[in-house]
């Protein structure tokens, strides 16, 4: 999965999809949207999650209300978290160069997205 072929929107749905701690209708998702100030109608949430859907990157799950399918997603990607985290270093990586990628780190350490190494380093400190 190029992470550069998720269109802006896609993004949108998935870090939506991500944070949330239950599956989201269509209908629920684009409420999301909206409450981020994000104003986009049905039918294009529905689409963009059938596209995410056949990527790959969203789960779904079909119940039944009122004698109607209803369909639930849930956010898959981190099975392929790593497979989308190549796919950005190998483009920082292109334009940037090294010097480009420290920054990358640098800065994802600034966000706490380095928390599991904190307890790798913790440990090796305890020792």
């Amino acid at each position: 999965m190029d992470w550069n072929r998720l269109g802006p929107r896609e993004k949108e749905l998935l870090a939506i999809l991500r944070r949330s701690e239950q599956s989201l209708t269509s209908r629920e998702v684009q409420r999301e949207l909206r409450e981020d100030g994000v104003d986009v109608v049905y039918s294009t949430v529905s689409a963009t999650l059938d596209r995410l859907v056949e990527k790959r990157l969203v789960d779904r799950t079909e119940e039944m209300q009122r004698g109607s399918p209803r369909y639930r997603h849930t956010f898959a990607a981190d099975q392929y978290a790593g497979e989308l985290l190549d796919s950005i270093v190998e483009d920082v990586s292109e334009v940037l160069g090294t010097d480009g990628l420290t920054g990358l780190v640098r800065r994802a350490e600034a966000m706490g997205g380095d928390e599991q190494s904190n307890e790798h380093n913790s440990t090796n400190t305890k020792a």
